[in-house]
C-alpha cells in the first residue's frame, strides 16, 4: 500500500522511559529538527506515546515509527501502513533474527550519528593502550610502582576490523597521529585514510601485523565470537585490543586468556558479553582490561538531534522517490 500524498505522513514517536537519555527522543530535540527541515515538517503529523500508553491506537495509522523498544513481533498486525522504522541505534542485533519485520516496511538505522563521539573515542582507546594505561591500571589496583615507559603513536600499525562510518573516522585520526592503518569490509572497497583495505576472510593473514586491532563491525550470527583464542593468538605479542561495537564479537574467556597470559599488553572494551554483565561476571577482574559501560559512542547532546536529521532526510527522499539511506539488509541482518 503506498503513501496517500493527500494526507500528512503519520510518524509515531514511541518513547520508553526506562532506557537511557540518549534513546529518548525529547519534543525539544524534536522542534528543533523540524525547524532544519521546513519542507518535510509541512508534510507530516505526528504522535508520542511512551511505554505503550497509546501505541495500540496510533500505531494503526502511522506510516513511519521512531523508536528503540516497541513489540516489534506483533508490528505486522499492530502498524499495519507502516512503510519506515528508525531505530535510534546503528545495529539491529537486539532485534535478531528478523524475520518479524513485515513485507514493504523499511527498517532505518542512525548508522553516521555516532561518527564525532565514537571516532574521538577510537582515538582515546589507542592512546591509551599505546601507553599501557590498562596495566599501568591494573599496577594501581595492586598497589605496585609499575614504571612502564613507551613510544609515541607514529609508526605503528592500527587493524580496524569494520570500515564503516565509525572506523574510517577513527581511520583518520589514526593516520593524523601516524599510524598506517590496515582495514577490513564486506565490499573491500577503499577508504582515503586506510593504506590497505582488505575483505573479511583476510583476518588471520592480518592479525599479526597489527600493533593494535580495533573491533568495529556489526553483530551478526556470522560475526558472533570471530575474536577468540585463535585470533588473539595470531596477534602480535604486546599488541592492544579494542571493541568499541559489540560484545558478542568477542569470546570473554579467550581475551581473558590472552591478557592473563601476558600475550597481549592490555584491552579496552566499552561493550561486554553478556551486556550488562552481571555482579559475579567473571571478567571484572581480568588484569590489564579497562571496561567502560557501553557509552563512548553516543553523544548526549547530539546524537538524537542526528538521528532526527537523518530520519528527516530519508523522509524528504521518500517523498520524492529517491533511495533512502541507512536501510538494513535483511539478509544480512545489519
Amino acid at each position: 500500500m503506498g503513501f496517500d500524498k493527500s494526507k500528512p505522513l503519520h510518524v509515531h514517536i514511541e518513547n520508553a522511559s526506562s532506557l537511557m537519555p540518549v534513546f529518548i527522543v525529547r519534543p525539544d530535540q524534536y522542534e528543533k529538527a523540524l525547524a532544519r527541515h521546513p519542507d518535510v515538517a509541512e508534510r507530516i503529523s505526528t504522535t508520542w506515546g511512551e511505554d505503550g500508553d497509546i501505541y495500540a491506537r496510533e500505531a494503526k495509522t502511522a506510516d513511519a515509527m521512531i523508536t528503540y523498544r516497541f513489540p516489534y513481533q506483533t508490528l505486522a498486525t499492530d502498524a499495519p501502513n507502516l512503510k519506515l522504522l528508525q531505530v535510534l541505534g546503528a545495529g539491529v542485533d537486539y532485534l535478531l533474527p528478523l524475520d518479524w519485520v513485515p513485507a514493504g516496511v523499511t527498517v532505518l538505522t542512525n548508522s553516521g550519528a555516532h561518527v564525532p563521539k565514537a571516532s574521538q573515542s577510537a582515538l582515546m582507546a589507542l592512546l591509551m593502550l599505546n601507553a599501557r594505561l590498562p596495566e599501568l591500571n591494573w599496577s594501581q589496583r595492586k598497589h605496585e610502582w609499575n614504571r612502564v615507559f613507551t613510544s609515541t603513536l607514529e609508526g605503528k600499525t592500527l587493524l580496524i576490523v569494520g570500515v564503516g562510518a565509525i572506523g574510517a573516522g577513527a581511520a583518520r585520526y589514526a593516520k593524523e597521529f601516524g599510524l598506517e592503518v590496515l582495514g577490513i569490509r564486506r565490499s573491500g572497497r577503499p577508504q582515503p585514510h586506510v593504506d590497505e583495505m582488505h575483505p573479511p576472510e583476510a583476518l588471520h593473514a592480518l592479525l599479526p601485523r597489527a600493533d593494535f586491532v580495533l573491533a568495529n563491525t556489526a553483530l551478526t550470527p556470522e560475526t558472533h565470537f570471530m575474536f577468540g583464542a585463535k585470533e588473539f593468538g595470531l596477534m602480535r605479542k604486546g599488541a592492544g585490543f579494542a571493541n568499541m561495537s559489540r560484545g558478542g564479537l568477542v569470546d570473554p574467556a579467550a581475551l581473558d586468556a590472552a591478557l592473563r597470559g601476558g600475550h597481549l599488553s592490555g584491552a579496552v572494551i566499552d561493550v561486554t558479553y553478556p551486556e550488562p554483565p552481571g555482579k559475579d561476571w567473571p571478567y571484572w577482574d581480568t588484569p590489564n582490561l579497562l571496561i567502560t559501560p557501553h557509552v563512548l559512542s553516543d553523544d548526549i547532546e547530539n546524537y538524537v538531534p542526528r538521528t532526527l536529521d537523518l530520519f528527516f532526510n530519508n523522509i524528504r527522499n521518500y517523498f520524492d522517490g529517491k533511495p533512502l539511506t541507512n536501510q538494513v539488509d535483511l539478509g544480512r541482518a545489519y
